[in-house]
C-alpha cells in the first residue's frame, strides 16, 4: 500500500461496504460533501473545423468527461447554431447524472455516427436554471472563464444566493484545491467581498442587503396592517424574506439588532421604531379587560365573556385581547382558558405552601383550596406540571424537588 496517490497517476482502491455490480464506468471517488452530481453543466464547446456539419441547439450529442459516457442534449445559449471551427457557451442536459470539476475537459461526438465533433471545458458543474439566451448567465459564464481566482470565487459565493455556500459544496465548484481555496476566501473576507455565517459557510453581501431589505420590508408592511400587535412571529419573519436557511436568517437578526433597527422579544421581531399605541378609548376598554380577568381570580370568564363584560365589539376585539395577552398581563394555561399574572402568582403560593404541609394533593384538594369547579381546577393542576413546580405520581401531584 502507498499514503497517496497523485494527480495523474494510476492506483488501486479497497472500498469497503460497496458491492462490484454498483460501480460502474466513468464513477468519481471523492471526500463526502465536497462533489455534486448534476445532469445539468455549462462550458466552452468548440467544434471541430472539420466537423461534417453545424451543431444545432438540442441536438442529442454522445458526451465523454474522463471515462465516462452520456448521452445529452446540446443548449447553445447565445446563437441557434454552431458553425464547424466555431466555439460558443453551451449547456449540456445530461440524461444521466455526471460528477466532474470545473476546468475538466470534455470530448463530444455526434450521436450517429459516432465520431469526434468537437469538445470543451466545463466551467460550471452545478449552474443554476435559466431562460435561454439570457444574458446575465452570459456574463457569468464569461467571468467565470476569464475572471482571475478571487472574482471566479466570488461568483459561485453569489451564485449561492439566500442559502449561501458551505466550504466543501464550494471545494466541488471551483477549479483549485483545499489550501488555494481558504486562501482565497481569506482575502475576500478580508476585502469584504463576502461574509461569513459561520465556520466554513459563507454568503455574498449582495444577497445578505437583499435579505435585509426583503426583512425590513416585509416588518413595515406588518406595522401597518397590525398597528396593534407587537411584532411578527420569527418564523413568519423569515418565510416573507424569501425563507432562508435558519442560520442565515439567524445571522442577519443579529445584524439587524446590532444597527438598532429591529427588536426581537421571545419568538417575536419587531422594528426598533414600532410601539403598540392606543387611543385613549382603546386603552379604557384594556384596562376593563384587565380589571374583568383581576376580579375574578381563580375562576376567570372565557375571552369572549370578558370582551362582553368589557364592551367591546368588532374587528378590534381580537387585536385588543392580544395587547393584553402580549404583555404579559395574561397567562394562557389551556386554549380559550387564560388567568391574570397576578392570579398565577398568587395561586402557585397557596398550591406550594399546601403541599408543603400535606406533601400531596389530589384535584379535590386545589377545588377547595381555590373553591373553583374542575373546570380550572385540572387545567391548573396540568399548567403547573407544566411550568415544573408540581409532578404528577398518578392522579395525586407532588412538589417537584421535594
Amino acid at each position: 500500500p502507498v499514503p497517496q496517490a497523485l494527480a495523474g497517476q494510476r492506483t488501486a482502491i479497497n472500498l469497503q461496504g460497496v458491492e462490484r455490480a454498483a460501480i460502474e464506468r466513468g464513477d468519481v471517488i471523492g471526500l463526502a460533501g465536497t462533489l455534486v452530481a448534476s445532469v445539468l453543466v455549462d462550458g466552452t464547446l468548440e467544434l471541430l473545423s472539420d466537423a461534417p456539419r453545424p451543431v444545432k441547439t438540442r441536438t442529442r450529442v454522445r458526451f465523454h468527461v474522463g471515462t465516462s459516457e452520456i448521452m445529452a442534449r446540446v443548449l447553445l445559449l447565445d446563437r441557434p447554431e454552431l458553425e464547424p471551427g466555431q466555439s460558443a457557451f453551451a449547456r449540456f442536459r445530461l440524461e444521466a447524472p455526471l460528477v466532474a470539476l470545473p476546468g475538466d475537459r470534455f470530448v463530444v461526438r455526434s450521436y450517429s455516427p459516432i465520431v469526434t465533433i468537437g469538445g470543451g471545458t466545463l466551467l460550471d458543474v452545478d449552474p443554476p436554471r435559466f431562460k435561454l439566451k439570457a444574458p446575465p448567465h452570459l456574463a457569468h459564464l464569461t467571468l467565470l472563464q476569464q475572471g482571475s481566482p478571487e472574482a471566479v470565487l466570488e461568483e459561485h459565493v453569489r451564485h449561492a444566493g439566500a442559502s449561501g455556500v458551505r466550504l466543501a459544496a464550494l471545494s466541488g465548484r471551483v477549479p483549485f484545491g483545499p489550501a488555494r481555496l481558504r486562501e482565497l476566501l481569506d482575502v475576500l473576507l478580508a476585502a469584504g467581498r463576502v461574509l461569513a455565517v459561520e465556520r466554513d459557510w459563507y454568503l455574498h453581501p449582495e444577497s445578505f442587503a437583499r435579505l435585509r431589505e426583503r426583512a425590513v420590508v416585509a416588518l413595515e408592511t406588518f406595522h401597518r396592517a397590525n398597528p396593534l400587535r407587537p411584532g411578527m412571529s420569527r418564523e413568519e419573519l423569515r418565510g416573507r424574506a424569501g425563507g432562508a436557511d435558519e442560520r442565515v436568517f439567524a445571522a442577519l437578526l443579529s445584524a439587524l439588532e446590532a444597527e438598532g433597527v429591529t427588536k426581537s422579544e421571545r419568538d417575536k421581531v419587531r422594528l426598533a421604531s414600532h410601539a403598540v399605541r392606543l387611543t385613549p378609548e382603546q386603552q379604557r376598554v384594556v384596562d376593563r379587560l384587565e380589571q374583568a380577568f383581576l376580579e375574578a381570580e381563580a375562576a376567570p370568564p372565557s375571552p369572549e365573556e370578558a370582551l362582553g363584560q368589557a364592551g367591546v365589539k368588532g374587528d378590534e376585539e381580537h387585536e385588543l385581547f392580544q395587547v393584553l395577552l402580549q404583555s404579559g398581563k395574561l397567562v394562557r394555561v389551556k386554549e380559550s382558558l387564560f388567568f391574570h399574572a397576578r392570579a398565577i402568582d398568587t395561586i402557585q403560593a397557596k398550591l406550594v405552601a399546601m403541599l408543603r404541609e400535606r406533601k400531596e394533593i389530589g384535584p379535590g384538594d386545589i377545588k377547595d383550596l381555590l373553591g373553583v369547579s374542575r373546570k380550572y381546577a385540572i387545567p391548573l393542576l396540568e399548567f403547573f406540571d407544566q411550568r415544573r413546580v408540581t409532578a404528577r405520581v398518578g392522579e395525586r401531584r407532588v412538589l417537584r424537588g421535594g
